[in-house]
């Protein structure tokens, strides 16, 4: 999973990104320092949405590998998700 790459190849820099971001105060705006921390750590899957809505594309093609196996941790507490890997 580099979502660093899809961030790129929608056309966004990090930095645009981390303006959009809810931070931990409820208003929009993470660091830099807290995006690096976010896209190169396990993120949850509630980031994970917000990123790929922000990018405009779904949580799977955020994920997607560019290699044949893909491994997605998901919280217990979520119910239902859904990935499709094309």
């Amino acid at each position: 999973m580099d979502i660093a790459k899809r961030i790129k190849e929608r056309g966004f820099k990090l930095e645009d990104v981390a303006s959009k971001l809810t931070n931990n105060r409820g208003t929009i705006g993470i660091s830099q320092p807290s995006m690096s921390s976010l896209i190169n750590g396990n993120p949850s899957y509630s980031r994970l949405k917000e990123i790929a809505d922000i990018l405009g594309i779904t949580v799977s093609e955020l994920v997607a590998d560019d290699t044949e196996e893909m491994v997605v941790t998901v919280p217990k507490d979520v119910k239902t998700i859904k990935i499709k890997v094309e």
